[in-house]
């Protein structure tokens, strides 16, 4: 006991003191030949013990291609800039490259990319499974992987990379179906309970439609042909709402340079890192942005230029397999209160319910009392989805 007890007093928390740095500039950009307008974000390196960037607003941002034509990005949003694709739009055969001048007087420009037809999606498909968890004693765990493959019979596209938006239908338990105004002060006769209007009643159904997170890239580098059977894309599994109803997933297909390539699978891999003393040290990963106002001064990002496929599919809840059940939507207790104005305001102005119904009696149906819920289990917005169907829904 003594000796274990010298050996805890050894061990001490280390916090690795972060030197002073200068605030690099961060460019992420890739110029397609989509429908979709092509984005440029400009950011600045942040420290250690910060959250967040900075990002560089009042840039101006050109793209230019090798035939002389150009196009100046509109900022939509602070250090986002965006190109019109109805205006300018990539073309499979043509090099383009990135200019940036920022409001300092630096001037930035990315090596030139060519742009590679993106071959079209061959196949996007599911397969419900279940994979087995690490503790043995735990139940698997059940969903649907979404798989793809792609074939390039030109033979130009080698290097590849893919993302996707996903977009999955759920149910509100509890949509309000009243609401209250209070007056001033509450509870003093100037309150109103008002009947939500058919027209303005949000509904049950929710349309939350998310981006993707993972790196997903491939090469076929070292094959005999440009095939990529059963690439693993999305495991979508049974804890969230997504396979509830009906759920889409679109998949963008890129077919990217070597160069570009190479520097995703470095950013790959960095990210695999689990924190062990064995692992890579993290480290700057320079792209192909250069600044030519002050050479030798460095710049982080890359300015990538890709041709684009697409292709979408459908889950619906009859594609399950018998016997599996994915969760409805947000699960929330249900509170009921008698009919009190000045407690209907502390609950619902100063706490964290909703007001939906009343609660009426079994003989007569008057009300009775407030049933109260979550603002999670009441609103579609809570959970940043909208109760809007997609136009392709």
């Amino acid at each position: 006991m003594l000796l274990s007890t010298i050996m805890m007093r050894c061990v001490e928390p280390f916090e690795p003191e972060a030197q002073e740095y200068d605030q690099t500039l961060v460019v992420d950009g890739l110029f397609t030949d989509s429908d979709m307008p092509s984005r440029v974000t400009l950011s600045r390196s942040f420290g250690f013990d910060e959250d967040v960037p900075s990002f560089v607003s009042g840039a101006m941002v050109i793209i230019e291609d090798d035939l002389g034509g150009s196009i100046t990005l509109e900022e939509v949003i602070d250090g986002i800039y965006e190109t019109d694709p109805s205006v300018y739009r990539g073309e499979a055969g043509v090099s383009y490259r990135l200019l940036v001048a920022t409001p300092d007087g630096q001037r930035y420009e990315s090596s030139w990319g060519f742009l590679q037809a993106s071959p079209p999606i061959e196949k996007l498909d599911f397969e419900f499974i279940e994979i087995e968890q690490n503790d043995p004693t735990e139940r698997p765990i059940r969903g649907a992987q979404v798989t793809l493959d792609t074939r390039d019979t030109e033979g130009g596209a080698t290097y590849f990379s893919w993302d996707y938006e996903e977009i999955y239908e759920f149910e509100l338990p509890h949509a309000p179906r009243i609401r209250v105004e209070f007056g001033s002060p509450p509870g003093r006769g100037s309150d109103f309970i008002f009947d939500i209007p058919n027209e303005e009643y949000e509904g049950l159904r929710c349309y939350k439609t998310e981006k993707s997170k993972s790196l997903l890239i491939a090469s076929t580098e070292n094959l005999s042909e440009s095939v990529i059977q059963d690439f693993k894309i999305n495991f979508i599994d049974n804890t969230t709402p997504r396979l509830f109803l009906r759920y889409s997933i679109l998949v963008n297909q890129y077919a990217i340079s070597k160069e570009y390539y190479d520097n995703l699978r470095k950013i790959f891999e960095v990210n695999q890192t689990t924190g062990s003393l064995f692992d890579p040290i993290p480290n700057e990963i320079f792209g192909n942005i250069t600044n030519v106002t002050n050479e030798g001064s460095p710049v982080l990002g890359y300015f990538g230029v890709a041709g684009v496929s697409q292709k979408r599919i459908f889950i619906n809840r009859e594609d399950a397999p018998r016997g599996f059940a994915a969760e409805r939507g947000p699960s929330c207790e249900l509170e009921t209160i008698p009919l009190n104005f000045r407690n209907l305001f502390d609950r619902v102005e100063r706490g964290p319910f909703v007001l939906t119904d009343y609660q009426r009696d079994l003989l007569f149906g008057n009300p009775i009392g407030y049933i109260l819920t979550m603002p999670i289990c009441a609103s579609c917005a809570v959970s940043d989805a909208t109760n809007k169907k997609p136009d392709f829904w």
